[in-house]
């Protein structure tokens, strides 16, 4: 259910000209390719996709252990299909390990690894609930009902006790003891919120807004406005820089990565996807070094990624159709 296959684009091939300093070497970026069902597993050494095995129906989002040998894929919902389960993979071999049905819980979408556990939070937006499984044992273990509409996207706090899940329908924040699993704070947003993410040292909350096309910015201590970033555009997903002075977002109906400075809330760079065939950025990831930014193109069947010292496209990766959500592991995928 998986073949090797060697990045042949044009775009792709003169990247790789370029070399290939600026990812980690003997690393992996998986990527979750929702429309096609499967995920692409790229060496980032050599930028060749070395795998792509079925994963199920709808993978959008996916979360990586502690010791980056196992990637959980979701399985969310598309037109005739709603999904019940998780998938589990091998980073080292690609190799599908278990289907975790998470019954009668439906559409998983945001997920995230807790900490040094063997445990995953998951949204499961068709059933307005987050749920905790753990992946050795493949159970669920821990259930909160948001009673939210669209409760899709979930950001973390560092330390991992807290969950922060994004309600579309709603124009909700919700905020989540994951020790206790009880909703401790829900928050108004502007409309629809999806993305989300918490800055490094805890202190911020960013809060993209799609039909408002705007950014909130809550202070995590008291949940209160403390910025809102006019965005002009549909921030499909916000991801802070590991160095927390940068905040990346992903337009997705203008082909580009914009990024801000979180001390000024100003621009300060504007990367253009579209002249390398990266189109409809749906996803945003940095690598752990912070010297890369990937991002998924959805309409166009690849990820970009870009060197943080330029703000420029180094290299694109070939995946499948879709190519959705993004996680990365310190293990090379093998052939």
């Amino acid at each position: 259910m998986s073949f090797t296959k060697t990045v042949t684009s044009a775009a792709t091939a003169m990247c790789l000209l370029a070399g290939t300093a600026l990812s980690a070497s003997a690393a992996t970026l998986m990527v979750g390719n929702k429309y096609a069902g499967t995920v692409s597993f790229i060496d980032l050494d050599t930028g060749q996709e070395m795998q792509r095995p079925i994963a199920g129906g709808s993978p959008h989002e996916l979360a990586v252990s502690p010791d980056g040998d196992k990637v959980v894929v979701v399985s969310y919902l598309e037109d005739g299909y709603i999904g019940r389960e998780l998938n589990v993979f091998d980073v080292a071999t690609a190799e599908h390990l278990k289907t975790i049905d998470i019954s009668p819980h439906m559409a998983p979408h945001g997920i995230a690894w807790l900490g040094d556990s063997n445990s995953v939070i998951v949204t499961t937006e068709e059933t307005r609930d987050v749920i905790t499984v753990d992946v050795a044992k493949g159970e669920v273990t821990g259930l909160v009902e948001t009673g939210l509409i669209g409760s899709h996207l979930l950001a973390m706090s560092p330390d991992d006790q807290t969950a922060f899940v994004t309600s579309r329908g709603s124009d909700k924040v919700s905020v989540i003891d994951v020790k206790t699993m009880q909703t401790i704070n829900t928050v108004k947003a502007d409309t629809g919120p999806e993305a989300v993410d918490v800055s490094p040292d805890g202190k911020a909350l960013w809060v993209g807004n799609n039909q408002s096309e705007t950014i909130i910015v809550f202070d995590i201590d008291t949940m209160e406005r403390k910025h809102v970033v006019e965005t002009g555009f549909l921030p499909i997903r916000v991801r802070f820089h590991p160095d927390g002075e940068a905040v990346a977002v992903a337009d997705l109906n203008g082909d580009r990565v914009v990024v801000y400075d979180v001390t000024s809330m100003k621009m300060k760079a504007d990367i253009d996807l579209a002249p390398h065939g990266a189109h409809g950025p749906a996803s945003l990831l940095f690598s752990p070094d912070g010297k890369s930014l990937f991002t998924g193109a959805q309409d166009g069947a690849s990820v970009a990624e870009i060197d943080t010292a330029t703000w420029t496209v180094s290299r694109v990766f070939e995946t499948d159709e879709g190519a959705d959500g993004l996680a990365f592991s310190d293990l090379k995928v093998g052939v």
